[in-house]
């Protein structure tokens, strides 16, 4: 396999965020029309939960009660970060490679994930979801790859859930995809735990929708149904990012930008 790369973002030689590259998600969903980003989350969203310090560091923290702003369910109970490429950096197969640590606490959801870029046309999920990483604080030793796309979205999305021998808040760790027509494969640390083809799920293109362009997601949300409850006993959780790189592979893959 020859690997090219394409793009990339080395985090731990920046001071702040480029955007040109990336804009901020804020809120609580409830502009977007789907409040608790319909996963029922817990945060507020906001662009100061944002550092860098040899990385990127994604922080949540609790709300103190006077400074807690109205969110869907009353007074917000975490401020969070999340940013995307949405209309500046677009992705079309290849291998897509982050290196990140996962927080520590019950309740946390770190998620790396791709959208599809017809998202605003074609609406979620038939536009299609990639998510590369998804990690819960409440089990510490998991993470997940998975597809959402028309027939299979929500908790019925497509999947792999991989178990590590340490908590992934212990280490950093090399998240990765290998995005090929009509198929996706998901790495860790450099070895596939899980591949997907277009013939395991859908037997036509509009139910395979990943064989389009994507942009790319980093968050790290609060509760919900797929981190479940936030525990007692902390009130801030980083999720840290060293790096992304995109690569043609075997000179497939694209980038560009908008």
């Amino acid at each position: 396999m020859e690997l090219k790369q394409l793009w990339s973002q080395d985090f731990e030689t920046q001071e702040s965020l480029n955007l040109d590259y990336w804009s901020y998600d804020l809120g609580d969903g409830s502009e977007a029309g789907i409040p608790g980003w319909g996963n029922q989350e817990r945060e507020n969203y906001t662009s100061d939960s944002f550092s860098f310090s040899n990385g990127l560091a994604i922080t949540a923290s609790r709300y103190s009660p006077e400074s807690a702003p109205d969110v869907y369910y009353g007074k917000a109970e975490w401020k969070s970060g999340k940013i995307h490429t949405a209309n500046k950096v677009s992705f079309k197969f290849g291998r897509i490679e982050i290196i990140a640590k996962a927080p520590v606490g019950g309740g946390t959801w770190p998620a790396i994930w791709m959208l599809g870029d017809s998202l605003k046309t074609l609406a979620w999920p038939l536009c299609g979801e990639i998510d590369i990483f998804e990690g819960a604080g409440n089990r510490p030793f998991q993470l997940c790859g998975t597809l959402h796309g028309p027939g299979y979205s929500g908790d019925s999305g497509v999947g792999v859930a991989q178990d590590l021998p340490r908590h992934l808040s212990e280490d950093f760790h090399t998240y990765s995809i290998d995005w090929l027509p009509d198929q996706i494969s998901w790495l860790v640390d450099g070895e596939i735990y899980s591949t997907l083809q277009r013939t395991d799920i859908a037997f036509n293109q509009a139910d395979w929708p990943f064989n389009e362009s994507f942009y790319l997601i980093l968050n790290l949300a609060m509760g919900g149904w797929f981190a479940g409850d936030i525990v007692d006993g902390y009130d801030s959780a980083v999720f840290f990012i060293k790096s992304i790189k995109h690569f043609a592979i075997d000179g497939v893959g694209e980038v560009r930008l908008i």
